[in-house]
């Protein structure tokens, strides 16, 4: 089975990495990396959620025009017969 992870290199912030290095320190067995995985990973929790919400948003009002989009998010209402069911 290949590795899970993947090596990532840059430059961040001095202040950044002074705070992170205080939580290590207060955390007993935490290390740099063992704090940023948890940081990454609740990043892109939110982010597969945001997207998730958008597309479902944006699936429901679609690039119909303005003035037939629901605010809602869902389909509209049209083809619907008073009874609540389909018209066919």
């Amino acid at each position: 089975m290949a590795d899970p992870f993947i090596e990532l290199r840059g430059d961040v912030l001095r202040e950044h990495v002074d705070v992170i290095d205080a939580v290590v320190q207060a955390t007993p067995g935490a290390s740099r990396m063992s704090v940023l995985r948890v940081i990454v990973a609740e990043w892109v929790e939110r982010e597969v959620h945001r997207s998730s919400v958008v597309m479902r948003v944006w699936g429901g009002n679609g690039n119909a025009p303005e003035s037939d989009r629901s605010r809602g998010g869902s389909a509209p209402e049209a083809g619907r017969s008073k009874g609540g069911g389909r018209a066919s």
